[in-house]
C-alpha cells in the first residue's frame, strides 16, 4: 500500500472515529438534558400546584380545563424560548391544546399530600443531521499529519514521561448539592447533611471567600449577606428535586446548625485533621466568648481549595 493511500485511509478512520465520538457525546448531553428537563418541569408544577384548576376527588373539586390548558400553553412556550428538550402533553389527563406528536412520551407521577398528579411530558428527537461536526475532519488532518509529517513529535512523546513528572492533584473540600454532601479530596467519604446546615455551610463557604473580613459573631444578628446566600442555595435544592418544605429560618438556631456543621467536618477530615481549621467554624473558647467576641466565621482565604457541584 503507497503512502498516500495509506494517509487517506487513516484520515477516513479518524474522521469516523471522532464523528462517532462527538455523536456519542451529544448523545448522553441529550439525555442529561431530557432529565434536567423533566425535573423543571416537576418543580415548576409542584411550586404551581396550589394555584391549579385540576380535580381533586378528595375535596370534590372539578378541573378548569380551559385555564390548565393555558397553563401548559404558557410553560411549552418558555420551554421552546430556551430552547428545552422537552414539552408538557398534559396534566392530570387534560391535555394541552397544541397539536403535539405522541412519540417519546414520559409518563410522571407527582406525589402530593392531596392527590397523586400525573404529567405527561414528550420528549424531543435528536437531530442527527446537526450532530454532524467540522471538528472530526480537522483533528483528523491534525493526527494524521502529526502521524506521517512530524516523526520527531513521536520521539519526543516518548522522551516526556522520563523528563517531565505530573503534577500532583490539589486536594479540594467538595461540596456537592446534586447529593447534599461535602467530602475533602478525591478519595474522602461523601457527608451528607440535612436541607438547613447543608446551606448554612455552603453559604458560610461562600461568604467567607467573598469577605475580606468577615465578622460572625454570637451577640449579632447573622448578616443579611449570609442569609441570601443560604436562601439562594436552598432554592437549588428545590431546583435539583431534593426538598419541597418550606425554606428554614437560617438566623434561628444558630448553635445548633453550628455544631451539625461541625459534626459533618470531623467526619470529613477524619483522616486530614491538619488542614481541617481552614473549612472548621471555630468553637467558643473561656467563659463569656460565644456572647462577646467570638467569632465563627471561617479562616480559608483560598477559593481554589473548594469547589462547588451543582451550584
Amino acid at each position: 500500500m503507497n503512502r498516500k493511500l495509506s494517509l487517506f485511509l487513516l484520515f477516513l478512520g479518524l474522521c469516523l472515529l471522532f464523528q462517532t465520538a462527538f455523536s456519542i457525546g451529544q448523545f448522553y448531553q441529550n439525555t442529561l438534558n431530557n432529565e434536567r428537563t423533566i425535573a423543571g418541569i416537576e418543580t415548576r408544577v409542584a411550586l404551581d400546584l396550589s394555584r391549579l384548576k385540576i380535580a381533586n376527588a378528595k375535596f370534590r373539586t372539578a378541573a378548569d380545563p380551559a385555564s390548565i390548558q393555558d397553563y401548559l400553553q404558557q410553560m411549552n412556550s418558555t420551554l421552546r424560548q430556551i430552547n428545552a428538550t422537552a414539552l408538557v402533553v398534559s396534566l392530570q389527563g387534560i391535555n394541552v391544546s397544541d397539536k403535539i406528536s405522541v412519540n417519546q412520551i414520559e409518563q410522571i407521577v407527582l406525589k402530593s399530600p392531596e392527590q397523586d398528579v400525573s404529567i405527561e411530558v414528550q420528549l424531543l428527537p435528536i437531530n442527527w443531521l446537526g450532530s454532524l461536526t467540522l471538528l472530526a475532519p480537522f483533528f483528523a488532518v491534525l493526527v494524521a499529519g502529526l502521524r506521517y509529517l512530524s516523526p520527531s513529535v513521536k520521539k519526543l512523546n516518548h522522551k516526556l514521561p522520563d523528563t517531565i513528572s505530573p503534577e500532583p492533584d490539589i486536594q479540594k473540600l467538595v461540596i456537592n448539592l446534586k447529593d447534599k454532601s461535602i467530602k475533602f479530596g478525591i478519595h474522602g467519604e461523601a457527608i451528607l447533611l440535612p436541607n438547613k446546615p447543608f446551606c448554612f455551610y455552603a453559604a458560610l463557604v461562600d461568604y467567607c471567600s467573598q469577605t475580606d473580613v468577615p465578622n460572625l459573631r454570637h451577640n449579632n444578628e447573622v448578616p443579611n449577606e449570609l442569609l441570601l446566600i443560604a436562601n439562594k442555595y436552598f432554592y437549588r435544592l428545590i431546583e435539583l428535586g431534593h426538598t419541597k418544605r418550606k425554606r428554614p429560618d437560617f438566623s434561628a438556631n444558630l448553635d445548633k446548625t453550628l455544631s451539625e456543621i461541625r459534626s459533618a467536618l470531623d467526619e470529613t477530615f477524619k483522616h486530614n485533621s491538619e488542614i481541617k481549621e481552614l473549612f472548621y467554624p471555630p468553637k467558643a473558647q473561656g467563659e463569656g466568648s460565644r456572647s462577646k467576641t467570638h467569632n465563627y466565621a471561617l479562616i480559608n482565604k483560598q477559593p481554589e481549595l473548594v469547589e462547588f457541584i451543582g451550584k
